[in-house]
């Protein structure tokens, strides 16, 4: 059977920013609190993988704000899956309010991972094997390598991060969320003041850990665009800075 996930959350005020605006945190955060209800309800959810030595990892997200809720608003967060093949799983997001408007949306891409190799693995035959819902209209996939992953820059600002215990997963590495978190956070001052974040579009290239030091990097490539870079740092003497994750935010005025 093919499963459409649709749930109901009240905005707290934690989950919002300094503006009254629900923060990207925390809307990614439901978005994945979903997934997971959804997944679950598939039989392919993080425990179901994981007693067969497997996890999820998320290779790419896109997501555009096209109206923010607020504070006290109830809204409407609808998810499932849209196209399976070998290596990967696509997913789709929309979040609206409670007359129907369309507040935001979001494309994804997925991978399974072996727990014990900590390395990339075709999908099981039993994820390959679920049905998608017929009736939706599918977002377009998402490229495994844009623009941005292609174009070198150099960054204006950097900040380093250690990673903290409650950044960390199920899955033993760091949350997607907290890296989108920081990388928002490195992001100067009237950026933030004055305008809102429009779109941002992520590609997670490496996974990272308990205590790993993280440089977050960022540069303007447009008035209204900033391109992202987290690194790992070198380990061991001589070695290179490892990528973890780049990415590319549009902003407008709020």
């Amino acid at each position: 059977m093919a499963f459409i996930q649709m749930d109901e959350y009240t905005l707290r005020g934690y989950e919002c920013d300094a503006t009254g605006r629900m923060s990207m945190g925390a809307l990614m955060n439901l978005m994945q609190e979903s997934a997971n209800r959804n997944a679950i309800t598939y039989g392919i959810g993080i425990s179901d993988l994981a007693e067969q030595g497997f996890g999820w990892m998320l290779m790419r997200f896109r997501v555009r704000m096209h109206h923010y809720p607020r504070y006290g608003q109830t809204i409407r967060v609808v998810t499932y899956p849209t196209f399976v093949e070998k290596y990967f799983i696509y997913r789709d997001f929309r979040v609206l309010a409670e007359d129907g408007t369309l507040l935001a949306d979001a494309a994804s891409t997925w991978l399974v991972f072996s727990i014990a190799r900590r390395a990339m693995v075709p999908l099981p035959a039993f994820i390959r094997a679920m049905m998608v819902p017929p009736e939706v209209e599918a977002l377009s996939r998402l490229p495994l390598k844009p623009d941005f992953q292609l174009n070198e820059w150099e960054a204006v600002s950097e900040r380093l991060v250690e990673v903290g215990w409650t950044s960390i997963d199920q899955n033993q590495h760091v949350n997607n969320v907290a890296y989108v978190q920081w990388l928002l956070e490195a992001v100067d001052r009237k950026t933030l003041l004055t305008r809102e974040l429009a779109e941002i579009d992520v590609v997670y290239r490496a996974e990272t850990h308990w205590k790993d030091q993280l440089r977050i990097q960022w540069a303007l490539e447009t008035t209204d665009c900033i391109v992202h870079r987290i690194e790992l740092e070198a380990q061991q003497p001589g070695e290179a800075a490892k990528e973890v994750l780049l990415a590319r935010s549009r902003w407008r005025v709020s």
